[in-house]
Formats: C-alpha cells, sequence, structure tokens
C-alpha cells in the first residue's frame, strides 16, 4: 500500500502539467479561499527533498507568480465584492477574519499585508477591502510581494527539510513537511498579534 501511495505522488510530481496545475491552484486559492494551496506547495517541497523532483526553486518561482496575479485581481475586484464583505456575519470564522484585518489595518498597513498571506480567510478579505478603498496600488504590490515570498520560501523550504530528513521514508518526510508549515503558519500569526498587543499596551503607557 505504502510502495503503491509513493508510485502514485511520483507520478504526480513528474507530471509535464504539474507546474502549470500548481500555478493554477495558488490562484485559485486567492481567488476562492477553500483549499490552502501553501499545503499543496509543502508537499511539493517534501517531494523535492526527498527525491529530487520537482525543482524546489521552480515551485517556489511559480507559487510567488501565480500569488501575485491572484491577489492583484483581488485587488481590482475589490469595489465589486466589498458588498460581500459588509454581510459577513461577525460571529463566523470568515468575520472574524475582517475583524482582524480591519484593527491590524489600522496599526500598520504594510505588515498586516505582508502577515495576512499566512491568513487564508484574511488575506483574502483584506485585500478586497485594500481595492475597494482605493489603497495605493503601488504600496499593495510592494507589501504583497514581499509577503508573498517569506509565505513561497517558508511553505517550500519547510516541506523540503522534512522531506530530506526522512528522504529514506518520503511519506513520513510529507507528513513532516506539511505539519511543520502549519505549525510555522500559525506561530506566525501569534507572533503577530502578541507584538501588536505589546505595542498598543507600550504606546497607552506612553500616552
Amino acid at each position: 500500500m505504502t510502495d503503491q501511495i509513493v508510485a502514485w505522488v511520483e507520478t504526480l510530481m513528474t507530471l509535464p502539467v504539474f507546474y502549470p496545475v500548481l500555478a493554477l491552484l495558488v490562484l485559485v486559492d486567492c481567488l476562492f479561499p477553500l483549499i490552502p494551496s501553501e499545503t499543496v506547495i509543502t508537499l511539493a517541497g517534501a517531494w523535492a527533498g526527498s527525491r529530487g523532483v520537482p525543482s524546489i526553486w521552480v515551485v517556489i518561482q511559480v507559487s510567488v507568480v501565480a500569488a501575485v496575479i491572484g491577489d492583484n485581481i483581488c485587488y481590482l475586484l475589490g469595489t465589486r465584492l466589498i458588498g460581500f464583505v459588509e454581510r459577513t456575519p461577525d460571529d463566523s470564522a470568515r468575520g472574524k477574519a475582517v475583524a482582524w484585518v480591519r484593527r491590524n489595518m489600522r496599526r500598520r498597513a504594510g505588515t498586516t499585508i505582508i502577515v495576512a498571506r499566512f491568513i487564508p480567510w484574511a488575506r483574502w478579505f483584506m485585500t478586497i477591502m485594500l481595492g475597494s478603498v482605493r489603497y495605493p496600488w503601488r504600496q499593495f504590490i510592494f507589501y504583497d510581494t514581499v509577503g508573498v515570498i517569506i509565505w513561497a520560501l517558508q511553505a517550500a523550504l519547510i516541506g523540503y527539510l522534512g522531506g530530506y530528513l526522512f528522504r529514506d521514508h518520503p511519506l513520513i518526510g510529507l507528513l513532516v513537511g506539511v505539519a511543520a508549515g502549519t505549525v510555522v503558519g500559525l506561530l506566525i500569526q501569534r507572533l503577530q498579534s502578541r507584538f501588536f498587543a505589546w505595542r498598543d499596551r507600550r504606546r497607552a503607557a506612553q500616552a
């Protein structure tokens, strides 16, 4: 059974259309964040670390280009989709993501754009909201590109490390890589929240 799974993944990762499919998944995730594309990137990275294919650097480049294009499409659609954002229930998971974006955009827009890349619904709502209020596009694409590069590097290289460390057991490498990528993403979100809370307390004490 294990050998069959390994053979199936090997076939998938070596398909000529793998990179276009990866780009499509990342792009669709930007527009409809239902399936986290970072998981696919981490899987590809883990297999690259274990088997040498696909190319880890091509995976990163494809992911960056597709994510930047997808985020910019969302930005351009902001004026048309803002109504959906405004109607989102406050007590839902998406509503909490909207509240997170609004709260943090008031604190530091650039940092929030970068960090939101690691929070699927938050980055979607944030991009829509920025487009709807005509946030300067040059600033948006700069911070978004920085966030996307960090996001793609983190997802791919953590997977690569897991795959390399367990290269004799590729399925274990896949699981370790995906788990590590998830933990790092959550850790980044937690550290960002604590940093903003600390900065707010410091400013309040100095006021």
